[in-house]
């Protein structure tokens, strides 16, 4: 079957980056249809195996970026794939943050960064002030430090364990650093974290936006799987980027769904 029977563009790997024991970058040359925003994320295919979304980590006007987190049979399977094979994309799909005029703090834990050094890098090429806090459980689950610091952003690291920058989680760096400046936060990671985030945000009245993950099936807004009750919203149409202060009036922090659809408690994890 030809990707384009399935709506899908050809995109060919140029090159697979090990980020970190659990990432691997894929760049892939692709022809969208137009140019992705931070925020936005694409469905990929790999022929044989399933759809997945996934969040643009970089966009140069001809060679897309995605990082692949290793989450199950499918991930595994990109995580493996050679220079010059193929894969299908679709997108960019869904809503990216609303960047204007800054200053801008990025909260990132664990791989929520991908989208976030993407948004860091089109903030710093417009010439915006950009400090990024960056949070993981051991050092060698940071992302993209050395990345957002090329870019000309400060940059602040914390690990739950210690072993690189300060001990503890990245929501103590964010408790620490609003004050100090009219701080526009955007934010991706575990639910768990974002929930404090967008509390704290909230809290000081600080406009807060995040990039909220969830699974999804279709990525069209059709099959319902990523909807945030009581309001209805899609996460794959409506979001995946929201405004913080609108999330507290949904199951956000609270519910998320299974591949039935089927709403299930918030299982614990960490808390950034």
């Amino acid at each position: 079957m030809r990707f384009e029977e399935l709506g899908m563009y050809p995109a060919r790997v140029e090159k697979a980056v090990r980020e970190s024991p659990a990432v691997v970058s894929l760049h892939l040359r692709s022809p969208l249809p137009r140019e992705p925003s931070p925020g936005q994320f694409v469905m990929v295919w790999l022929p044989g195996k399933e759809e997945v979304p996934m969040s643009v980590s970089g966009w140069d006007g001809a060679r897309l970026r995605i990082s692949v987190a290793k989450m199950g049979e499918t991930t595994s399977e990109l995580q493996r794939v050679k220079k010059g094979e193929y894969l299908g994309v679709k997108g960019p799909l869904g809503r990216g943050f609303e960047l204007g005029r800054g200053p801008y703090l990025l909260v990132g834990g664990g791989t929520g960064m991908a989208p976030l050094i993407f948004a860091c890098r089109r903030l710093r090429e417009r010439g915006e002030r950009v400090k990024v806090l960056v949070g993981a459980r051991t050092s060698s689950e940071l992302l993209f430090v050395t990345e957002a610091r090329r870019t000309g952003a400060e940059v602040e690291v914390t690990t739950e364990d210690g072993s690189s920058g300060e001990g503890g989680m990245v929501t103590d760096l964010l408790e620490r650093e609003l004050p100090k400046r009219p701080w526009k936060v955007l934010a991706c990671g575990p639910e768990e974290m974002l929930v404090r985030v967008v509390e704290e945000c909230v809290k000081r009245g600080r406009k807060v936006q995040v990039s909220l993950e969830r699974y999804m099936r279709c990525g069209l807004g059709v099959c319902g799987s990523c909807v945030l009750d009581p309001v209805g919203w899609r996460v794959c149409t409506e979001g995946p980027v929201f405004e913080g202060r609108l999330l507290l009036r949904t199951d956000f922090g609270k519910f998320v769904r299974d591949p039935t659809g089927r709403r299930l408690p918030l299982p614990p994890g960490r808390r950034g």
